[in-house]
């Protein structure tokens, strides 16, 4: 039931972004770049499933300027799947700030979830990089 709501959320959110962004005429560029304003706005909204699923837009889009919201979110967040999916956005993104923010996060998590899944993250993130070397 949770997974349909997400999907009805990202949905929703992608249907308004659409006929707004359609009705407007504006430039590809300058969309793109307010629909991002627009999630990363919307990491702060009282509704946990949007919450959740601008962070996962925002991580599959890539959206640098979203880690600094996104580790906001990371300290933050009460829900604990919430922070998960924070955390995976920001492996996503990638990048040095992400890396270091994962790294701090993990220091002072306590649900026992979040920190494997912080663990894994990190790691992967660290053969990535000496695969590329």
């Amino acid at each position: 039931m949770k997974a349909l709501f997400k999907v009805g959320t990202v949905l929703a959110l992608a249907f308004m972004l659409i006929v707004g962004v359609s009705s407007t005429g504006i430039s590809q560029e300058k969309s793109e770049k307010e629909y991002n304003d627009y999630l990363i706005k919307a990491l702060s909204d009282s509704n946990v499933g949007i919450r959740s699923s601008a962070a996962q837009l925002l991580g599959e889009r890539k959206v640098e300027e979203a880690v600094k919201p996104l580790v906001k979110m990371l300290d933050a967040e009460k829900h604990y799947a919430v922070r998960i999916t924070a955390a995976l956005a920001l492996y996503q993104i990638g990048g040095d700030d992400a890396k270091k923010a994962l790294k701090e996060k993990m220091k002072d998590e306590k649900h026992k979830t979040v920190k494997h899944v912080l663990a894994g993250l990190i790691e992967d993130m660290n053969n990535v990089k000496v695969a590329k070397k």
